[in-house]
């Protein structure tokens, strides 16, 4: 069985966030997404807005952050 790598992108009380997921599904939906997120943000889940989820290829690098841009 193979295991994907997706980047969850989300706006949460208007701070970007971003957290990582592996599953067993080739495609990874929004509304399973936000279902992976409720589990995570339980009292604060209903103010999720903009989430996105990218399929990544391979791990990303230490000590970098990959989602929304950030400032320096």
């Amino acid at each position: 069985m193979a295991n994907y790598l997706y980047l969850i992108s989300y706006i949460l009380d208007n701070q970007p966030g971003t957290c990582e997921l592996r599953s067993e599904q080739e495609n990874l939906s929004r509304e399973a997404a936000r279902d992976y997120l409720q589990g995570l943000h339980r009292s604060e889940a209903s103010s999720f807005t903009d989430v996105q989820v990218q399929r990544l290829e391979h791990d990303h690098e230490r000590g970098t952050s990959p989602g929304h841009y950030q400032q320096p």
